[in-house]
């Protein structure tokens, strides 16, 4: 029964996303809110996600981040798992069979989990209590489990649901802290 609700949620969700006006001054706003935060200061590497389709634009984050001398890594899909590599404003990116962008990979841009402070982290929607609803392959809940990295999720306001809590799993791993372009839960 989770599984419908959730397969729903994304359906609507993703539309609900699609149609939101003057994306790129909220994307805006919300790396601002990043860059502002003391998680962000404190860290030196930190995952983020190259954005695609409507989600929160993440190109002017990640200049950012280089500006702020942080080391910048991107996941890539390997044998089902999701890995982090470091990436430079030199890097050549690839698009995956889903159209997303991902590095290059070797054994010198690799970055541990273990050495990653913050995750920046993309959501078709978050509830109030900072559970995020993903597409579903579970990447992102199984990268996360049992490590000490410090969770973003960052989507625009409209993807706040305000009244209801999303059905969860135990499987499902909550964000330390989710930011849009009007508010931040904490």
């Amino acid at each position: 029964m989770k599984e419908i609700e959730k397969e729903n949620l994304r359906k609507q969700y993703k539309l609900i996303r699609d149609k939101i006006e003057n994306q790129k001054e909220k994307s805006k706003l919300i790396a601002e809110k990043v860059r502002n935060l003391e998680e962000y200061k404190t860290a030196k590497i930190i995952a983020i996600y190259k954005s695609f389709s409507s989600e929160v634009d993440t190109k002017e984050l990640i200049y950012m981040l280089w500006e702020d001398n942080k080391i910048v890594c991107l996941p890539k899909i390997e044998n089902d798992e999701i890995k982090f590599y470091k990436i430079t404003e030199n890097s050549k990116l690839t698009k995956n069979k889903f159209g997303i962008d991902e590095p290059e990979t070797n054994k010198e841009n690799f970055i541990n989990k273990n050495y990653i402070d913050l995750a920046i982290i993309p959501g078709l929607c978050f509830d109030k209590e900072k559970n995020r609803l993903g597409f579903g392959k579970g990447y992102y809940d199984r990268y996360l489990e049992d490590t000490k990295i410090k969770t973003v999720g960052i989507c625009f306001e409209e993807q706040i649901l305000e009244n209801e809590l999303l059905p969860t799993t135990h499987y499902d791993v909550k964000m330390d802290l989710v930011i849009t372009d009007k508010k931040q839960i904490k």
